[in-house]
């Protein structure tokens, strides 16, 4: 299980006072230490689309929570911002 508030107390110590965590979705803070499978809904206009994955983090001074779409990516352009909507876990 990851911990975010090692993450916050990790990256302050990197970046100093320029650190700012402010983008970060506390919705999505449970779903990135214990790595759940999420499935969220993005909407771009009138376009809705639902995409599954795990909760990853940018790196950086001004982090913001992404999906990841699998364990084996090192990226994702997926951005979990606050209009962003959590829709369930998915179990298995």
């Amino acid at each position: 299980m990851r911990s975010y508030k090692e993450y916050l107390e990790r990256k302050k110590e990197e970046f100093g006072k320029k650190f700012n965590p402010e983008d970060l979705n506390q919705d999505f803070v449970p779903y990135y230490e214990n790595q759940a499978r999420i499935e969220v809904e993005f909407q771009w206009g009138k376009t809705k689309e639902i995409l599954r994955g795990r909760v990853g983090v940018t790196t950086g001074w001004k982090p913001v929570f992404l999906l990841m779409k699998t364990v084996r990516s090192y990226g994702s352009s997926d951005l979990l911002t606050k209009n962003t909507k959590f829709l369930r876990v998915i179990q298995y």
